[in-house]
């Protein structure tokens, strides 16, 4: 994976839920998928796509979360 793709990807978080919290979310995320602690350099096209497909899931449950709690 490109840097800058990652970069785009933590500032997407870091938007949606502030800068340590983003940052957090995304690490968490990234660990606990079965690329675990592999360099984000290191990833191969497969394990990009991975990466970012549960990426894309967990930024939508975040934003669902937060709609949820805004209208309530």
């Amino acid at each position: 994976m490109e840097v800058s793709k990652w970069n785009k990807i933590m500032d997407t978080f870091q938007k949606l839920l502030g800068w340590d919290k983003g940052i957090t979310e995304v690490i968490v995320t990234k660990r606990l998928s079965n690329i675990g602690r592999k360099s984000i350099i290191d990833l191969n096209d497969r394990e990009e796509k991975y990466l970012v497909h549960i990426l894309r899931k967990r930024y939508k449950e975040c934003l669902d979360e937060i709609k949820r709690k805004d209208s309530a």
